[in-house]
């Protein structure tokens, strides 16, 4: 009896363990189709430290690869066939246009701002921003037009 409640414990310990490594999206470079791979390094051969991830963009899968050029981070999400899909280009918060934080002074009066990032289209025009806020202790991550709309929003 002992011996079958350790099992179970050991069993649900590996279950629990397994759903949180499950919602990890960060991947090897092998991981990483080849056709994003070979994009992504002849439009950025001077990348470093990459990091790969499997996203959801727009409702279909995506692999966002993030690198640091000139002491600015960038993430680059592309699409299985290599197809870049956006660039998030890591700004700071104090260049956020005005209609962008007020957006977020009236949503959220008490938030500070802890990261800001702006999203460009493969074309580069600007496709809007990406915030990260923490308020009443807990962190926030809002996507924003250039206008100010709240497009998304998702808590940790």
């Amino acid at each position: 009896m002992k011996n079958q409640y350790l099992m179970t414990a050991a069993f649900g310990a590996l279950l629990i363990f397994g759903q949180v490594n499950a919602d990890e999206d960060d991947l090897s470079k092998d991981q990483i189709p080849k056709a994003v791979i070979s994009a992504f390094e002849k439009a950025y051969p001077n990348a470093k430290d990459v990091k790969f991830e499997k996203e959801t963009f727009e409702g279909k899968e995506a692999y966002e690869v993030e690198y640091k050029e000139k002491d600015r981070e960038y993430d680059l999400l592309y699409s299985a066939d290599g197809t870049l899909l956006q660039k998030e280009e890591e700004i700071n918060s104090k260049s956020l246009p005005e209609p962008v934080t007020q957006a977020i002074n009236k949503m959220y009066p008490q938030a500070e701002i802890k990261e800001a990032e702006k999203l460009v289209k493969p074309d580069g025009t600007l496709a809007g921003y990406e915030v990260e806020i923490k308020t009443a202790g807990k962190k926030v991550e809002l996507e924003l037009d250039a206008n100010g709309k709240i497009l998304k929003t998702e808590n940790d």
